[in-house]
């Protein structure tokens, strides 16, 4: 299967928890807040390194603006940041509006496996 890429869903999943956790080999944590229009924004954001070399970034970044909202507006993005010795992953970036879109599109790609 020489020059077929890997589906970022698969690292998101393992990311997650999910099938394939056990080969994610390192963690970075970073973390940073400011003040923006009454509203206190967090960003956190942890690279994840696997056994073959692939480092990918998940990034969060919400408000305390209150909501009453079941998926209340928050900014999720997965970013490939080295391939290592994967043939290509794709997409190489993806992002959400808040966690239930993320969950669903983890749940529409289960079967995509690293």
């Amino acid at each position: 299967m020489a020059g077929a890429s890997e589906p970022l869903a698969g690292y998101a999943r393992a990311i997650m928890g999910g099938a394939g956790a056990e080969r994610i080999v390192g963690r970075e944590d970073r973390q940073d807040s400011w003040r923006e229009a009454d509203c206190e924004v967090t960003l956190r954001e942890r690279v994840y390194r696997f056994d073959n070399g692939v480092a990918i970034r998940r990034s969060i970044e919400v408000d305390d603006y209150p909501s009453e909202l079941a998926c209340a507006e928050s900014w999720i993005t997965y970013e490939v940041l080295e391939l290592g010795s994967s043939p290509g992953i794709e997409p190489m970036s993806k992002s959400f509006d808040n966690g239930c879109r993320e969950a669903f599109w983890l749940r529409y790609y289960s079967d995509a496996a690293i």
